[in-house]
């Protein structure tokens, strides 16, 4: 009941933890589009098949592996194209390391690897106004800072095309006082 008052409000859901092929396509008729941490190789790859985003965790990609060491690898689902979205799972601060880690250890280039923690991750939940730079967008961007020998920080944010955030140090950006700072993608 709960599957079918999801669907027909146009909720997206989720199975977690999937542990089989099997278990992947119970879910799926459900009406479960998102695979959120398959725990096999051949799960992911039938999540894929359906066409369904695969989430897996970011603290994953930061720690090189699984913190409960019973989980495949999410580096090595990204390089295989089976990992189209990062959480933050149980640490939030993750996600930004996780995609610079992904891009600088060969992974995938860094636009796939944001996209893991930006578009792909507002289409999952069904954010169309969000994820991207866009016209029509909400223009929330993060400006990072990246120092050699050091994780990549955000030096300024910008909440729907408003500055929300400045790190010490970086710079305060004018926005436009009536509208939206951001209106084109650049």
């Amino acid at each position: 009941r709960i599957a079918a008052a999801a669907r027909a409000a146009g909720v997206p859901m989720a199975s977690h933890d999937d542990p089989s092929p099997e278990v992947r396509t119970s879910y799926q008729a459900l009406g479960c589009n998102i695979s959120e941490f398959p725990k096999t190789r051949e799960t992911a790859e039938l999540a894929r098949e359906y066409g369904n985003p695969v989430v897996f965790g970011a603290p994953n990609v930061v720690r090189g592996g699984s913190h409960l060491n019973n989980a495949v690898s999410a580096s090595a689902m990204a390089r295989a194209g089976l990992c189209t979205v990062l959480t933050s799972d149980y640490y939030y601060p993750s996600m930004l390391p996780a995609a610079f880690r992904l891009w600088e250890d060969g992974v995938c280039d860094l636009p796939t690897a944001w996209a893991m923690v930006s578009c792909n991750a507002a289409d999952a939940a069904g954010l169309r106004d969000r994820g991207r730079l866009a016209i029509g967008q909400r223009a929330d961007i993060l400006l990072v800072r990246t120092t050699p020998g050091r994780p990549p920080s955000v030096a300024v944010h910008f909440i729907a095309g408003h500055q929300a955030f400045s790190a010490k140090g970086a710079p305060r950006l004018k926005t436009a006082t009536t509208g939206p700072a951001v209106t084109a993608a650049i």
